[in-house]
């Protein structure tokens, strides 16, 4: 069993000072009971502008230092996303911290067009990361609309992953379709899927409406957080019943 926490939050364009002092007091408010991961939304200290630029930070920045903290003080792995640079170039980075180091990271794949294209570099490398005793395939965004990318495996009887964990800034306008397309991707790769979306405007003016959900591998909507509003969504993941369900309908084995 591993309760996740889903941190549905408003992300203040401009201000990355505000959106670390925030996290920390709707943290405080809204964790109640132990979890073993928590998970932010994509460019979790800044969102999405024209400045995003200057929010970029090095591996060693404070916004990777805020995650260690927040694992260290509720004894827990933590993910987000946030534009790290690399030399002379910058990559839309998912981090996955735990309370003792980071334990691996992630640089997103598909860009979409506009700002994040003209601003960022394309990761290369798929990461699956092992941690609590489970193993977790990091995507980011629009990375839900290419499957192949997410594809999981079954060879000598062991799968590649078992919990997708989408990190998003997804729009109003198309926060159906995620939810749709994280659900499409839960079934065909038989493993849970978690999605983190904020909320609020962001540096664009583009609106954002949340709908973080948790989904199983059969397709079901376990928990959804509530839209428009700033939520810490906790839901416990059964991953012995996942081995039960992938034996007693073992598709698996036919995948091409």
């Amino acid at each position: 069993m591993i309760t996740v926490g889903l941190v549905q939050a408003d992300i203040k364009p401009h201000n990355v000072d505000a959106n670390l002092k925030h996290y920390e007091e709707l943290l405080l408010d809204k964790i109640q009971e132990p979890v073993n991961l928590l998970v932010f939304p994509e460019m979790y200290h800044c969102g999405f502008s024209e400045d995003l630029v200057q929010h970029a930070e090095p591996m060693n920045g404070r916004s990777v230092a805020f995650l260690h903290q927040t694992a260290q003080y509720f004894r827990c792995d933590v993910v987000a996303t946030l534009p790290i640079r690399i030399g002379d170039n910058i990559v839309n980075r998912l981090v996955w911290m735990s309370p003792e180091r980071i334990l691996g990271w992630y640089d997103k794949k598909h860009l979409f067009w506009g700002i994040e294209q003209k601003i960022c570099t394309a990761g290369e490398q798929r990461t699956v990361i092992e941690s609590l005793g489970q193993r977790w395939l990091p995507q980011i965004c629009y990375d839900v609309r290419f499957p192949k990318w997410s594809r999981n495996t079954f060879i000598d009887n062991k799968f590649d992953y078992d919990c997708m964990v989408y990190t998003c800034n997804f729009p109003a306008p198309r926060e159906q379709a995620l939810l749709k397309l994280a659900t499409a991707r839960a079934i065909e790769n038989q493993a849970y899927a978690l999605v983190v979306n904020r909320i609020g405007y962001n540096g664009e003016g583009l609106r954002h409406v949340g709908g973080s959900a948790v989904i199983s591998p059969e397709g079901e909507i376990l928990c959804q957080a509530d839209f428009n509003q700033e939520q810490v969504l906790t839901y416990t993941l059964d991953f012995d019943w996942l081995r039960q369900y992938r034996e007693s309908f073992p598709v698996a084995a036919q995948w091409d």
